[in-house]
């Protein structure tokens, strides 16, 4: 029952202001039956001497009767309220019309659009002055100017400033939503390169190395395996990321790439023609993201290196420190035939290879290092886990 009604609460903005409006005015006939009226004196209104107290009923009924279309129509509303509060002070007013004034104010400042808000702002800061200014005179003592002003800027401003804040704070919060998205897709941009990019391209390029040559069926059938073992490799892949954006229980979905799978990389990478030169000792203690992110800088690097410089020497080496890790890469520069089609070299590589870095507070520099080209990688070690 207690579900259901929070359920229909947070779906029904008119279901909030229905049981808002009732519930006001419980409390504020409670009030009124506790004998918290006539609680304004030289108000300046002509009081009815000898009201019944009942009285003050009837414009707390109309104040919370215009709550209800408070949503809708604000201005309105604060208007049908203003009339009932002047009512109930002539009657010598009561708390429970303040508690109807004050969320029908703080309503103008939800709804209500710029415009509406800044003359409500501006009828408020007047009405403020203009009776500090008549009350003091009126008493002829500043003090009671000052009371005056500060009873009324904490009935009638009060509630403008705090719906500013509560705008605001919604504002930064669909902000940060907004942010989460761009960010959340940004990584599974990334995510996909590496899984994608990376092993659709070493399929192209041994599909079209089979096709451009002769038919041999020693050669050809080598390069079916190997188009095999990188479609096997990538779904394998594909399925571990699925699994984990499912949230599926983590002995069904690993992390897919980390250091102990560095050598599956070199392997692949010598099948396909690079020689390799690795340095790989062990590394324990390094937390899973950490690992993930130098698996995945090291496959960019290799695949970069069989696209652009096929049969060139590579020198890989990992290496742990006090507080980071860091990762090179070095390929010797060979003439490289063209790309057969654009689509291979999407240029993503190097930058999805620095937003995985900067994500973990380290850097990726890439550039000519002499007669190769050389990636380096620096991660901190101590990076959350």
């Amino acid at each position: 029952m207690r579900t259901a009604i929070m359920r229909r609460w947070r779906a029904s903005p008119s279901f909030q202001d229905r049981v808002t409006a009732v519930s006001t005015f419980a409390g504020g006939l409670a009030l009124n039956l506790l004998g918290l009226t006539d609680v304004w004196v030289d108000t300046g209104i002509d009081r009815l001497e000898g009201a019944p107290a009942w009285w003050h009923t009837v414009p707390l009924v109309v104040g919370c009767a215009a709550m209800l279309g408070k949503r809708r129509h604000p201005l309105p509303a604060l208007a049908a309220g203003v009339v009932a509060t002047l009512a109930d002070l002539a009657l010598g007013g009561s708390i429970a019309m303040v508690l109807v004034l004050f969320d029908l104010i703080f309503s103008v400042g939800q709804f209500a659009s710029d415009r509406a808000r800044r003359a409500v702002t501006t009828a408020v800061f007047v009405v403020i002055g203009t009776a500090g200014v008549v009350g003091g005179l009126a008493a002829g003592q500043v003090r009671v100017a000052v009371f005056i002003a500060l009873q009324l800027t904490t009935l009638l401003f009060v509630p403008l400033w705090w719906s500013a804040n509560v705008r605001q704070q919604r504002r930064l919060g669909e902000l940060a939503a907004q942010e989460a998205v761009l960010a959340e897709r940004a990584a599974m941009a990334r995510d996909l390169h590496d899984v994608i990019a990376a092993h659709l391209s070493t399929t192209a390029l041994h599909s079209g190395a089979a096709l451009a040559a002769p038919p041999d069926t020693t050669r050809d059938r080598a390069a079916l395996q190997a188009v095999r073992t990188s479609s096997l490799a990538a779904l394998e892949e594909m399925r571990s990321m699925i699994m984990l954006l499912r949230d599926a229980p983590l002995a069904d979905a690993t992390v897919p790439g980390g250091l102990d799978r560095l050598p599956t990389l070199v392997e692949a990478a010598e099948a396909d023609g690079l020689r390799v030169t690795a340095h790989l000792p062990e590394i324990t203690g390094v937390p899973v993201i950490v690992a993930h992110t130098v698996y995945r800088i090291v496959n960019e690097a290799l695949t970069n290196a069989r696209k652009h410089a096929p049969g060139s020497d590579v020198r890989l080496s990992v290496r742990r420190t006090a507080g980071e890790v860091t990762v090179t890469v070095t390929n010797s520069l060979t003439q490289a035939p063209p790309l057969p089609h654009q689509a291979l070299s999407a240029g993503t590589g190097l930058p999805s290879m620095r937003e995985r870095a900067a994500l973990l507070g380290g850097s990726v520099a890439a550039g000519p290092d002499g007669s190769g080209w050389r990636v380096h990688a620096t991660l901190p070690a101590g990076a959350i886990r």
